[in-house]
């Protein structure tokens, strides 16, 4: 497992810093309307959805003349700044670093939800897709730093997952993710994995 430790420690001091996503909750939004998502950063271009009036947990990537753009179904979309207000992120049960993320990667194919509860889920080819649930042991973020953030799990899954700001594409669709991730998993019956992906906080419903 040394070389793990390396890999790991390798990848903590190789981050280069790059802005954090904001997230957000919906304000000035009337309770019988909806905030559109919109094409580009601009009032007249065409809507691709939108938001509740009390929509919470979104996550902006970037921002551009007053406008934010956001993770949406299929792609990215853009929303005006001026209808939303910052909020924190919630932490990894009671440790001290960040937690409410969903990862995933392909090839090969895999997943994971980190809540705000401690607890992890994890899913790949080699569990056929079923879940495989752990809780966390150790939580942190890099020091004097705002990320990478450092995850330690056992369960029927173990391992480590680090995720940390960075541009981030999944290779399968026009999602563009704000962060990044690695993770090494270990199960029961001896199957290791060493992935990379992308992450980004759910989709608000």
């Amino acid at each position: 497992m040394k070389w793990l430790s390396s890999v790991f420690l390798f990848l903590l001091v190789t981050f280069t810093a790059e802005a954090q996503p904001g997230l957000y909750r919906v304000v000035n939004v009337d309770s019988f309307d909806v905030l559109n998502v919109r094409a580009t950063a601009n009032p007249l271009s065409a809507i691709l959805g939108s938001l509740a009036p009390d929509a919470e947990m979104i996550e902006v990537l970037e921002e551009e003349d007053g406008w934010g753009r956001i993770l949406m179904d299929e792609g990215n979309g853009w929303i005006n700044m001026s209808y939303l207000a910052p909020m924190d992120r919630p932490m990894a049960g009671l440790f001290d670093a960040p937690g409410h993320f969903q990862c995933l990667g392909t090839e090969p194919f895999w997943g994971a939800q980190l809540g705000s509860d401690g607890r992890l889920s994890f899913y790949d080819g080699m569990s056929l897709g079923e879940e495989l649930t752990a809780e966390l042991t150790n939580a942190q973020t890099a020091s004097a730093r705002p990320d990478p953030h450092y995850y330690a799990f056992e369960g029927e899954v173990s391992g480590s997952l680090i995720i940390a700001a960075d541009t981030c594409s999944d290779g399968m669709s026009d999602r563009h993710y704000g962060w990044r991730a690695y993770l090494f998993a270990r199960d029961p019956e001896g199957g290791r994995r060493f992935v990379e992906g992308c992450c980004m906080t759910p989709l608000p419903n």
